[in-house]
């Protein structure tokens, strides 16, 4: 079968088209929302990739949040590119189809990769030919999977759990996951809490893990900790986006450990001057923020321009 798509798109029925592929990834309410808004208003801009498996069998490669966006809003038909495939090849493609605008997670590859190794039987260096990708890089996001719990694997899948969370938590035991994934939810960690807690439960003494997961931000804002944005929002970014966006996620970081720092001191503990000299100090960083929204917002207009 030929793995290239038709050059034109055909419509089909909501109905026929089939979601075989749907737990290889995984559902964001905030993006599911963003497209049903944009179908609302828009309609669908985009087709979605479809496998024909078989005569009569359509399989959704492409545009899971489009079709349920569809179904919500009692569409009969979508717009759709048909592609010829074997189930394994159809695996591939999906990788493939978001390969590119970065649009697919590093959890997502892991449940592709682990579901053509546990379901199709193919080894890693079998995935690895199939995918182009080397043979550590199969290794390591089946060990992604197979190391997360079964509660941390089914939040994730379902939207409940960030996909991003899934990397921080493989890195515990599996008895230990699901303590964390109890103190996530009651506390509300983020991304970057969740990392420094995990951190913490890896060097700290087993006795002191309890309070650790009973008070999880006491562990937090340890001034020896590597400043990192949350991988979700570097997704499609370039080199240079990611290094301004580091740079302002270590901006707000020292600002969120000064206003920590400020919160916990004794009041009485500062005298007039230095705290008129303190709020003049502050006041200096202000500008410098002032001067990068002008010069980003200058990029922008710039853009729109059509400059070389």
């Amino acid at each position: 079968m030929s793995n290239s798509p038709s050059e034109e798109t055909v419509t089909i029925a909501i109905t026929r088209i089939g979601e075989r592929f749907a737990p290889l990834r995984i559902v964001e309410p905030q993006a599911e929302r963003a497209m049903l808004h944009s179908m609302e208003k828009y309609g669908q801009l985009t087709p979605v990739a479809v496998c024909r498996i078989a005569p009569g069998e359509q399989e959704l490669l492409d545009g899971f949040k489009r079709l349920r966006a569809a179904r919500q809003l009692g569409l009969a038909e979508l717009s759709a590119r048909p592609f010829d495939l074997t189930i394994r090849a159809g695996k591939a493609t999906m990788l493939q189809l978001n390969r590119v605008g970065r649009a697919i997670s590093g959890m997502e590859e892991a449940l592709v990769v682990h579901s053509l190794h546990h379901e199709d039987g193919l080894n890693q260096v079998e995935i690895a030919v199939l995918l182009n990708r080397h043979k550590s890089w199969v290794c390591r996001r089946l060990a992604l999977i197979e190391r997360l719990s079964d509660e941390a694997q089914q939040s994730i899948r379902l939207g409940l759990l960030p996909a991003s969370l899934g990397a921080e938590l493989a890195r515990l035991q599996r008895c230990n996951q699901d303590l964390l994934l109890t103190s996530i939810r009651e506390h509300h960690l983020t991304w970057r809490e969740t990392r420094i807690v995990v951190n913490a439960l890896e060097n700290e003494p087993h006795h002191n893990h309890e309070a650790i997961l009973r008070d999880p931000r006491g562990s937090l804002f340890s001034p020896d900790q590597n400043a990192c944005p949350d991988p979700a929002e570097e997704k499609g970014l370039s080199y240079e986006a990611k290094k301004v966006l580091r740079r302002l996620f270590a901006l707000e970081r020292n600002c969120l450990e000064v206003a920590l720092l400020v919160s916990r001191t004794d009041p009485i503990m500062f005298e007039t001057d230095e705290e008129m000299r303190l709020r003049a100090a502050c006041g200096r960083v202000l500008p410098g923020l002032a001067r990068a929204d002008v010069e980003l917002r200058g990029m922008a207009t710039y853009g729109k321009m059509g400059d070389p």
